[in-house]
């Protein structure tokens, strides 16, 4: 049985325990242990609450009971043992017990989250006292290594939770399939798990208003912007049984965050580095007016891939932010790409990596493929001396026909003369200037706080015609009318 619960009611508790509360021999850290959402059968991270003894002499607890209010989704364990029940619990002076509560949350019929409640009894000396437990509730469509064969489309009625087993680690989607997300959807993944795409994966929306965010499934605040927490959206390079159908993702208004490897284009089941290359095809993916946020690894992975990218924000890695590796097609227009870690991660590489070639650790092999890249109206910048990593197989020959790299309009973090050698077009760059931003890591608006004096302001001739938000550009605010700010947003 699930109990919901008007705030009105929650209010009542709250006012009426307090006066139970931090008098006599024992008193609490907290009246309420409140759990953040916890989708239905999916349980929850463990919370905990002291006992706190304020006497000078070891005192008895006579009884700590758990009251089943509702029914039987918390439990709680004392002294590291779980039960109902429990009988002459002793503190120390001036000392404190633990009580360790999980819940899991049984499912109903509500689209809307729920409240769940319970209590935990405290009987000493004849005195009853209480602390709260509650937990708000969450329906939801689960996917336990689901391999999708046709057409599907998931809906935006409820959360959709991925869990990995061992024959699919999250979800696949099988070539011939497509999987298409309805705007508005969202995607919570456990542990590793990740969706998978021999097929074709489209999560598109045309407004933030219903915008299809990924993320990890735990919803407590540890977890905010912490990453590591699933592994990926990841397009795979078809198997032989999948014919010519080459794996195709298209991405817009969403939100990627928490990730080991953000959006990867190009893994495979192959050992063999060889099943990377021409003439195998090449998964394309197309961004635009995406967020890749807090990755542990990278926001953006492509080895020998096909990734079109516009107005989409990607920062805050472990490892280099964007990793084009092993050479193919890149195109990047109006990104911003801007790492200086966080408190989870430290930033030691490159916020760019250039590469046309891999080599295969068993057999110390080399091979190399042609790498294309583009890049316009675009920041590429982070706190190291050097954010842009060129890794060329022919690093002693000046002829870069396999080492083909563009950028154009760009504010870059590097040395203009290393830029100039490994790139066939050097026009009109900002190199090592600070972009200052509004807020890195939480608004890439360029500003600062005396006005507008970024470089990238009203700075490339040409552009996209809206930003990441919808701005309409060019909106000029210097003596350069009818020019355009670099990065995915346009200062309003």
């Amino acid at each position: 049985m699930v109990l919901l619960i008007a705030p009105a009611a929650l209010l009542f508790f709250s006012q009426c325990k307090k006066d139970l509360l931090g008098d006599g021999k024992i008193s609490f850290s907290t009246d309420t242990l409140t759990f953040d959402t916890v989708f239905v059968a999916s349980g929850s991270t463990t919370r905990n609450f002291k006992v706190i003894n304020n006497t000078r002499s070891t005192i008895t607890i006579d009884e700590i009971r758990l009251l089943h209010l509702v029914g039987t989704q918390f439990r709680i364990n004392v002294d590291a043992v779980t039960g109902d029940r429990f009988t002459n619990v002793e503190i120390a002076p001036r000392d404190s017990a633990y009580i360790f509560v999980e819940v899991t949350v049984n499912p109903n019929s509500s689209a809307t989250p729920f409240v769940i409640i319970d209590d935990v009894q405290f009987l000493i000396d004849g005195a009853v006292k209480t602390v709260h437990l509650q937990a708000w509730g969450q329906n939801a469509h689960y996917h336990y290594g689901d391999e999708i064969k046709t057409d599907a489309t998931w809906a935006n009625d409820l959360p959709h939770i991925i869990v990995s087993r061992d024959t699919v680690p999250g979800a696949y989607v099988r070539c011939g399939a497509k999987l298409t997300i309805q705007p508005g959807c969202q995607i919570f993944f456990g542990d590793n798990a990740a969706i998978f795409v021999e097929g074709e994966l489209h999560a598109v929306s045309n407004s933030w208003t219903d915008s299809i965010v990924f993320r990890g499934v735990r919803l407590e605040n540890y977890y905010d912007n912490k990453p590591g927490q699933w592994f990926g959206i990841v397009f795979l390079r078809n198997k032989a049984d999948c014919g010519s159908q080459i794996p195709k993702g298209f991405f817009d208004h969403c939100v990627v965050d928490g990730s080991t490897n953000g959006i990867y284009a190009g893994a495979g089941l192959s050992n063999d580095l060889a099943d990377y290359i021409s003439p195998n095809p090449r998964p394309v993916v197309n961004i635009k007016n995406t967020i890749v946020k807090n990755s542990l690894n990278h926001a953006i992975f492509g080895f020998n891939a096909d990734i079109k990218a516009e107005n989409s924000i990607f920062f805050a890695s472990g490892d280099y932010l964007i990793n084009l590796g092993l050479g193919g097609k890149y195109d990047f227009t109006h990104c911003t790409m801007y790492n200086s870690g966080s408190k989870y991660v430290n930033h030691q590489k490159e916020v760019l990596l250039l590469s046309n070639f891999a080599v295969d650790g068993r057999t110390m092999v080399t091979y190399p493929e042609k790498l294309n890249s583009s890049f316009t109206n675009c920041v590429v910048y982070g706190n190291l001396k050097n954010e842009i990593s060129f890794n060329n197989y022919k690093p002693d020959e000046f002829d870069l026909t396999d080492f083909d790299n563009s950028f154009k309009y760009c504010l870059l973090k590097s040395n203009a003369d290393t830029v100039g050698l490994f790139s066939l077009i050097n026009e009109q760059n900002l190199f090592n200037e600070e972009p200052r931003f509004k807020e890195a890591n939480v608004d890439f608006t360029p500003s600062d706080s005396a006005g507008y004096f970024s470089p990238i302001i009203d700075y490339a001739p040409t552009g996209l015609g809206t930003d990441i938000f919808g701005t309409v550009r060019p909106v000029s605010k210097t003596n350069n009318p009818n020019k355009f700010d670099l990065g995915a947003v346009e200062a309003p």
